[in-house]
């Protein structure tokens, strides 16, 4: 017994769209399988994580280290540029200087 042949071009049409489907589910496995490969490499690639944060950790306690050194010194001499014995000092070479500079020159004569 045949069936109707208009039976058979819905079948086809049918199995048509669902080998389009199919196809796309492939091509979609693929993509995400290709992703996970990408992922996982980037992983394994990192190793021995703890190692490197242990390494990273010793190079910041070394720098903050040293900035703490330089802070410390120029905080200890921006304390003396501006203390006062400082101020009283520098204005009192400066006008020996200034002074000494003008009996040479002959402003005082």
């Amino acid at each position: 017994m045949m069936g109707d042949p208009s039976d058979i071009g819905a079948l086809t049409l049918a199995v048509g769209e669902i080998r389009g489907q199919l196809r796309e589910l492939v091509h979609s496995s693929n993509n995400t399988a290709t992703k996970v490969d990408g992922i996982a490499e980037r992983v394994f690639a990192w190793g021995d994580l703890p190692a490197t944060v242990a390494k990273l950790e010793k190079r910041i306690d070394a720098l903050e280290a040293d900035r703490d050194r330089r802070d410390g010194a120029l905080g200890f001499g921006a304390a003396i540029v501006n203390s006062k014995p400082f101020g009283i000092i520098v204005t009192a070479v400066v006008s020996i200087l200034g002074s000494i500079a003008a009996i040479k020159g002959g402003l005082f004569k």
